[in-house]
Formats: C-alpha cells, structure tokens, sequence
C-alpha cells in the first residue's frame, strides 16, 4: 500500500532547539496528526535520501495561506456570523526529531547530527513500523497502548534486570488512574511469577480476588485487548494486629517481631536524643548478648537490617522495657538522678510503642509466606495509625530483603507503597534519617536481588529528592499543581517541554510512561485492571 504524504517541513522561524521543527499540513488533512502522533519525514540531500523518525510534540497551529493573518479582511471574514467561509488555511505542527532511521527492515534509529530539510515529505508512521521501533515483547507485561495507536501494544519486560528492578514510581493527582494502573502492574507481575507485596493505605486493593464488575472497563478489555474480568487466584490480605475494622472479614491480622526491627530504627521511631541513644544501644546490646548466640553477618549493611545466619528468638519488647525500668530503679538507689530520669524517658517512649499492640503477639507475620511465586498480598493498613504504617512497612522492608539474602532462589518480588509522601516526605526527611538511608541501600542493592519498589504518589513534590534517584521507570499521569510536575519535571530525562505541558490535559487513564527500556518517553492508554478496585464510597 502506497504511503501518503500528509505535510512537509516548514523553514525555521525560531532557533531555540536543534531537534525540533515544523510540519505544514494542508487544510484538507489538518487532522492527520495530533500531540503524541508518529511520523517519518523523508529528506533529499542531493540526490541521497535521509529518512528521520520524530513525534508530535505541539500544535495544531493556523494559519492563513496568501493573505496577512493580521489584516482586517480575517478579522471580519472569522467574527461576522453570515460570513461562512474562511480563508486558505494551513495547519501548523511541532516535531522532536528522535533520530535518523539505520536500518528501515528493523526500524532502528540512529543519533543524528542535522536536521530534515525544508520541504521535506512528512508521512505518518505505520503501527507496525512503531512495534519495531519500540520492540515491545508480547511476552511481558501489558500495560496498555499508545496514545493514538490501539494496535501498539505497551509491554514492559519483566525478565530486564534495568527494568522492574531498577524500581518504579506512579505519580498522578486524585482521579488520574493511578490505583488502575498499579492494579495492572500487579496483575501482570503475579502472571509472570513475581511474588507481590502492597502496602493499602485506603483498603482500594483489597477485592483483587475479584473479577471486575464496571460494564465499560469490561467493553474496553474485550474489544481493545481481547481480554476478560478475572481475580487473581493467589490472593491474600492481612491486617496489623491493633486494627479494629477491615473491609474483608476473612482477611489475616499479625503482628511484627519487635527485635527484627533493629536498634537504629528503634532509635528514630521513639526519637531518643543523644543521651538516650547511648543508654538504649547498650541495654541493647548487653540484652542481645544474653538471648542471641549469632555467627557474624557478611556486612555491614546485613548487620544493620539485621540478617543473621542462625535464627533465634531475640527479645520481646516487654523485655526490653522491663530491662530499662531496672536500671533506672537501679540508678534511683544510687542517687544517679540524670540516668535515672534518662531511663524513664526511655522507658516512657518504649511503652508508647508497645501501646501500638504492634509487636509480639501469637500471629507473627511469615514473610516466606508471602514470597510465593504469583501471590499477591495486600497489607491492608487503612485503619491504622501512621506510626503503624510507617513500622509495618519499614519491618517488611527488612524481612523481605533479608530473606532474599538467605535464599538465592526466593522469587522476584514487587513491594508497592501506596501514598509513599505520607511514608517518607521532605518535611520529615532529617527525622527519618535512618528509614532513607535503609531504603537507598535495599533499592539499589535488591536490584540483583530481583527486589523492585515501586512507589505511589498524588504528590510527588513532597517526596525526598533521593526517592526519584530510585525510580529509574515512571508513570506519570495527570498532575496540575506546578509543584508536582516541577519535582518530575527536575529528575525525568529525555522529555521535551513540549511533552510535559500536555501532562495537566490528561485524560483518565493517560500517562507518560519514561523506562530504561525505551528509546524515549512515551505517551500511552493505560488499560483497565481485569480485577476489582474498592471503590471508596462503598467502604465508607
């Protein structure tokens, strides 16, 4: 089938940017091309033919053809109502050029130095052109299609240790599709075999299990992806212990092993000034030498997230509590006033903590049972406080991270954290030193580990600068506040401008989705979950 040309290439008005340039498109055809649509422009050099590959980053722009845009003659011909014709208009477009094409069998693209020249044929690309250009595998984790292309399907590679690995991040305000998309991603890391841990702070995750049940979700699967409502079939959702309501009844509660936790997050969760970190590290210690024979850890980071080669009870945080109120007692009969009121305090923040009804109970959590090939679980933590859900995941963190230490073969693992600014944000960022630097070290050291965090945002302007260092993938959906796209805008390579000023215009389900996996960022159709979101209305 012959292709068609749509435009040609316009002469520069403007020099601001060496990969860009305008596309004339005639009046008949203005509607060819869009924001995110493909081209191929085709340029003579001299008697050799140069073919560049670019996408359409702005316009439609009008303008008149053969007469001043300006003059009165427009003005009156556009605003008087029984005028019903126009004059000869074109529509104008900008283009980034990507590259010039290599190899046209395979669609590789290569850097280019130059620029089409003017006059140049614009043709639209062909969907199967952009399926080898992307390289999408069909094997991997469909997420949805291109932005203007249904037949372009939009696969991320789960077998890519630079992909899911190098960690992920959904960002989107209220209403955007973000808790669809991550359902997605869940979906299709369970299908691939990937054990996947989330962390629900709304309980939106907890009907998985459940096929979807809106109408038009279920048309748009079955048309555009040829797909089916379904649950996931290794499903499961626990509650911390201290939670009093769940929107599933047969969901688990459990509690945490308070020793797993490590002295230094202990130390930043109570908030223990200087001298109360000297006291606790070593009642700590002395308290740990007398219930824990060990072999020494590997490193020191093992040590710090506390990965021991002989596994044994520990201490409760009763026992710790009671071991500080003795010493205090002690320093009383020796008139130590100033330890004694140290101890105290520390006994008083203790008992806060264990006040949590957090820690030590008949139900500890497994975390072998949640790394199971395919199996989503879903901690739900709607109903607890932020404390609870700031040590809930930092004790997962640990644990899952720590058992992919002793087992080499554990399965590859996605642990998602919903609402990740009210986790860690940049307002408590100095308070949450060690949490940080805990998750800086599991990200990128869970990389070879097949370890993949992915993090949950509406406001990712509030997230520390060092959680968009981890997420080497983004999907961005609609974001209107400057402050958000600004924190995206700072730390997302390869996206014009151009690009980044349609992002408040999104539509439902409508993304840019940025991975070391693509040639470039691209604009893409999110596709609808095949499971069940609880809806927040019905759980209030």
């Amino acid at each position: 089938m012959e292709e068609k040309v749509v435009g040609f290439t316009a002469f520069d008005k403007r020099r601001d940017s060496s990969n860009s340039i305008l596309a004339y498109v005639p009046e008949e055809k203005a509607d060819a091309l869009a924001r995110g649509k493909y081209v191929k422009i085709v340029s003579d050099y001299g008697g050799s033919t140069r073919v560049f590959v670019g996408r359409v980053t702005g316009g439609p722009f009008y303008e008149t053809e053969g007469v001043d845009v300006a003059s009165a003659e427009v003005d009156v011909m556009v605003s008087h109502p029984l005028i019903e014709r126009v004059p000869q208009y074109r529509a104008v477009y900008e283009v980034e050029v990507l590259g010039e094409v290599e190899d046209a069998v395979k669609m590789v693209l290569k850097s280019s130095y130059t620029r089409p020249r003017p006059k140049s044929k614009v043709f639209l690309l062909s969907p199967l052109e952009l399926s080898k250009y992307f390289r999408f595998e069909s094997r991997g984790m469909l997420l949805g299609h291109l932005m203007h292309y249904k037949g372009v399907k939009v696969y991320l590679d789960p077998g890519d240790i630079n992909v899911l690995p190098r960690n992920l991040g959904i960002f989107g305000t209220v209403g955007s599709g973000k808790t669809n998309t991550a359902q997605v991603l869940i979906e299709e890391a369970s299908r691939c075999g990937w054990a996947v841990v989330v962390i629900d702070v709304e309980g939106e995750y907890v009907y998985m299990d459940q096929p979807n049940d809106s109408d038009k979700m279920i048309r748009i699967l079955e048309s555009e992806y040829k797909l089916e409502p379904e649950g996931l079939r290794d499903f499961g959702v626990y509650v911390p212990e201290p939670s009093e309501y769940c929107v599933r009844r047969d969901a688990d509660s459990f509690s945490l092993s308070f020793y797993d936790l490590t002295l230094p997050l202990v130390l930043e969760i109570i908030r223990a000034n200087e001298p109360q970190e000297r006291r606790l590290s070593r009642v700590w210690r002395k308290l740990e030498e007398s219930v824990l024979k060990e072999e020494e850890p590997a490193d020191a980071f093992e040590e710090f997230i506390g990965a021991r080669t002989e596994a044994k009870k520990g201490f409760t945080l009763r026992e710790l509590i009671e071991r500080v109120e003795q010493l205090a007692e002690q320093a009383k009969v020796r008139r130590q006033t100033y330890d004694a009121t140290s101890y105290e305090a520390i006994a008083s923040k203790l008992e806060r903590l264990e006040a949590t009804g957090l820690f030590d109970k008949d139900r500890i959590l497994s975390v072998d049972e949640l790394l199971v090939p395919g199996r989503v679980s879903v901690i739900d933590v709607s109903d607890a406080s932020d404390t609870v859900k700031n040590i809930v995941i930092s004790w997962l963190l640990l644990k899952i991270f720590s058992a992919k230490l002793r087992n080499p073969r554990a399965p590859k693992t996605l642990f998602i954290i919903e609402e990740a600014h009210t986790f860690v944000s940049k307002e408590k960022a100095e308070a949450m030193r060690t949490t940080l630097d805990m998750l800086k070290t599991i990200a990128r050291r869970g990389r070879k580990r097949w370890l993949s965090l992915c993090f949950i945002s509406q406001q990712p302007g509030h997230l520390p600068t060092e959680i968009f260092e981890l997420c080497n993938t983004r999907i961005v959906h609609r974001l209107m506040s400057e402050y958000n796209l600004r924190a995206l805008r700072e730390t997302t390579t390869g996206v014009a401008r151009e690009v980044w000023r349609t992002v408040p215009g999104f539509h439902v389900g409508e993304a840019l989705l940025a991975s070391p996996q693509l040639p470039h960022p691209v604009l893409m159709k999110v596709r609808p979950a095949k499971t069940m979101r609880a809806r927040l209305t019905e759980l209030r």
